[in-house]
């Protein structure tokens, strides 16, 4: 990875080795040169079964290869996002703190942060429903995610922000409101409802990493320590299970950190590990790719390391983050019909983002927008929902990314549509028989689904799946255009089951003890999927809870 990256069960068995009963115990090991935690046997010495990471704790490092001990308050494991917020709050609030990174620097992400309530927020006018968002996030998650930790975000977002607002204003940057379209705030079905809640810290992954290096600067002024190319290990315990300190490798040799008050895992997702992925988000299997590749990152030590030490994954299903991003057709994100590989219509197209992704996965990566040459007009009365996914998705974000058009002053409709039809991912053709023909669906099919559609779009009304009359464009004006559709994962935002203070849970669903987990290595605040609803929010909560958790950690005190 390099330093800056582009944009946005429970376990199946018990634990072979949980928290060590009598003496200290080193919870897991790895070689120093490789950076890599060994698969071992599940069973005994003679099986050939093979257990998957998480399930058997490595044998411990022993005293003998440690070459540095560290006596810290606070160990922070991840310099992302999250882990430098927790990172500079903690030294901030006295604690002695050190900040370890297996990478050679800090790393970011993205294009937006939500918060609620902040300076630039009130200097626009923007009010925002707190309860209503709230309750809207929970809903999404099928009462699935602890609403604590959604609250916590919700109530402390905008102190925290204000206070990275100023730091990067005094640097010289200025923040700005993002995309998030406010039009929709009020949509009566709350799946489609997207409030006005992210902000911009500047140009897109150069914004997130000036943030963060802002971060780590109060941080190493207040006392506290970055080190890189360091990787944690493996977590210490002490007589009763709780975790005392991580054991890292960093070159040829190992380091111990003892930390006095606690270990705040902010590692990352595990997208890039297969067995994790297969055991807990199999869907994303389906996924056409990611948009973060790097194989050395996100690929769930911190799990690794927890579950060894006697923690537990999240519950409920787990929330991937994938988006209809960096690739696809023309207006494959808006919402005009689309049909599977059988030519034929399947839902309601007027959905939110991980929605259009679900129907690509669902659909083994096979599904096409349909439209006619009037698409130029029909955007304009189509829902808001379709024109804030239309804006923000699809080809447009690759597109921005290379530089062929610029975000602040995309390109019309056609223009999009030529260079898809350049590229391939657009199809054009003068009748819909033709049009399935390119594509390869049954022509007779999508005929019959035109026509059916066709009726519908006359009649005013969706019978077959209620979407709304103003996403009911017709299909009758030669040339006609099937788009393809993409999907591409960003994170996995689901992790390690932890409690409202953000406390790594035991089976018996109570604290290690001084083990804590914060952004995407936390699970618990999704479930299901990554909600829409709140532009930003991936980042918005891993700022506001980082910061949360660096000084109550620090402090002794409790979350409210």
């Amino acid at each position: 990875m390099a330093k800056a990256i582009d944009r946005r069960s429970f376990l199946k068995g018990a634990l072979a080795t949980g928290a060590a009963a009598g003496t200290i115990s080193l919870m897991g090991c790895s070689s120093p040169s490789t950076g890599k935690s060994d698969q071992v046997s599940s069973t005994a010495s003679d099986s050939t079964q093979t257990a998957h990471s998480w399930e058997i704790a490595p044998d411990p490092i022993s005293d003998d290869q440690i070459s540095e001990t560290v006596d810290v308050d606070v160990v922070v494991v991840g310099a992302g996002m999250a882990g430098m917020a927790a990172f500079m709050y903690a030294a901030e609030a006295g604690a002695k703190t050190v900040i370890i990174e297996k990478l050679d620097s800090y790393h970011g992400r993205g294009l937006d942060f939500a918060a609620i309530g902040t300076k630039v927020q009130k200097e626009a006018g923007i009010t925002i429903n707190k309860g209503q968002l709230v309750n809207d996030l929970v809903k999404a998650s099928g009462y699935k995610a602890n609403g604590k930790l959604i609250k916590l975000w919700a109530d402390h977002s905008g102190e925290v922000f204000d206070r990275l607002i100023d730091m990067t204003v005094a640097d010289g940057g200025e923040v700005t409101l993002g995309s998030g379209s406010s039009a929709s705030a009020d949509a009566e079905d709350f799946a489609t409802r997207t409030y006005p809640t992210d902000h911009m810290f500047g140009a897109v992954v150069e914004g997130s990493m000036n943030l963060i290096g802002r971060m780590e600067k109060a941080g190493q002024e207040a006392g506290g320590e970055s080190r890189y190319n360091t990787k944690a290990e493996q977590l210490i315990t002490d007589d009763s299970g709780a975790v005392v300190g991580v054991i890292a490798s960093s070159e040829d040799s190992y380091i111990k950190f003892n930390a006095a008050k606690g270990v705040i895992l902010a590692t990352g997702d595990y997208h890039n590990n297969p067995d994790m992925v297969a055991e807990w988000c199999p869907l994303i299997q389906n996924a056409e790719g990611s948009v973060y590749p790097e194989v050395d990152a996100n690929t769930g030590d911190g799990i690794n390391m927890a579950l060894w030490a006697g923690g537990t994954i999240q519950k409920s299903d787990h929330a991937a983050m994938v988006h209809p991003i960096f690739g696809g057709g023309a207006m494959s994100a808006a919402s005009y019909m689309k049909v599977n590989a059988d030519g034929q219509r399947f839902c309601n197209e007027n959905t939110s983002l991980p929605g259009i992704s679900n129907m690509y996965m669902t659909n083994s990566g096979k599904v096409w927008a349909i439209f006619d040459s009037d698409f130029e007009e029909q955007m304009t009365k189509m829902s808001p929902l379709s024109n804030y996914n239309n804006n923000t998705a699809g080809p447009l974000t690759k597109f921005f990314s290379d530089g062929t058009m610029d975000p602040a002053n995309p390109g019309t409709p056609s223009e999009v549509v030529d260079i898809c039809l350049e590229e391939g991912t657009t199809t054009e053709a003068d009748s819909i028989e033709a049009l399935a023909e390119a594509i390869g669906v049954p022509a007779d099919d999508l005929v019959a689904t035109v026509n059916r559609y066709n009726e519908l779009v006359d009649l005013g009304v969706d019978e077959d799946f209620g979407k709304d009359a103003a996403d009911l464009q017709p299909i009758k004006q030669a040339p006609f255009y099937a788009s393809q559709l993409t999907a591409k994962i960003l994170v996995v935002a689901s992790g390690l089951n932890v409690d409202s203070q953000m406390r790594v849970l035991n089976a018996e669903n109570q604290p290690l003890g001084g083990l804590y987990a914060v952004g995407n290595v936390m699970g618990n605040f999704f479930a299901n999927d990554y909600p829409i609803c709140a532009p930003g929010l991936s980042h918005g909560r891993c700022l506001t809870l980082g910061a949360l958790i660096g000084e109550a950690v620090a402090t002794g005190t409790e979350l409210a």
